[in-house]
């Protein structure tokens, strides 16, 4: 099967909001046993469904691309994981969300500042989320329209609520097993961009906020769990 060619740009921020379908859909096609180029052609026909026919052929489809068919280096394995084991993900928002984390680093970074609003019992205003994100990312306007659209995709996936005029929180949690956290914590260490995360830290990490009683396995196979000294020990990528 022919892969492409990945690209050198970093593609950060996402081009447009995305959708639970849409997602859906890309997931899908890209399980499919069939050379990059018909998935791709695939996607595009079927996302003329779920977005307009200039987003499918564009935006919506570079943006899904990135998480599903086509994901950066360092997620490769992780998403591949997750095309060979649905059963592990009944509830796709999870799955989705997930997967958006790992290859989009700049939505893994919105969701550490509402979880940890959320930890607080707070909610967070637009204007102030993207104050805090424009901080680390760069006050640019592709950071500044990239906040709403990284809100707006979880909001469709209820992960949070809220967005424009109205302060955001999170939704009712999603509760998941434990093969499918310990592929979270992967998630979490991706958007960060790090090879390690301490156990106890990774099952209190902001960035999963929206899942319930957090229980990782041993059974997930791209992490294991190293011990650093007597009572530290941490989970590191394979």
């Amino acid at each position: 099967m022919t892969e492409p060619r990945q690209s050198s740009t970093p593609g950060r921020v996402p081009d447009c909001p995305l959708n639970l379908p849409g997602l859906d859909a890309s997931y899908r096609i890209a399980g499919m046993n069939l050379d990059f180029s018909e998935r791709s052609g695939l996607l595009t026909v079927a996302l003329r469904d779920h977005f307009s026919e200039r987003e499918a052929k564009n935006k919506a489809k570079k943006t899904l691309s990135r998480v599903w068919l086509n994901p950066p280096p360092a997620a490769q394995q992780m998403i591949s994981w997750a095309l060979d084991n649905p059963q592990e993900f009944p509830d796709h928002r999870l799955l989705h969300t997930g997967a958006v984390m790992a290859t989009y680093p700049f939505v893994g970074g919105i969701l550490a500042v509402i979880g940890r609003h959320v930890a607080l019992g707070e909610t967070v205003a637009i204007p102030d989320l993207r104050r805090r994100v424009e901080g680390q990312w760069g006050a640019t306007s592709t950071v500044r329209e990239g906040v709403g659209k990284a809100v707006t995709t979880l909001r469709r996936l209820d992960i949070v609520q809220g967005g424009g005029r109205i302060p955001v929180t999170g939704s009712a949690p999603l509760t998941c097993g434990p093969v499918a956290a310990t592929w979270l914590i992967h998630a979490v260490m991706l958007t960060r961009r790090v090879q390690s995360i301490d156990v106890n830290d990774a099952t209190d990490a902001p960035e999963l906020f929206w899942v319930e009683n957090l229980a990782a396995s041993s059974d997930y196979p791209l992490l294991e769990i190293h011990a650093e000294g007597p009572k530290r020990r941490v989970w590191v990528s394979v």
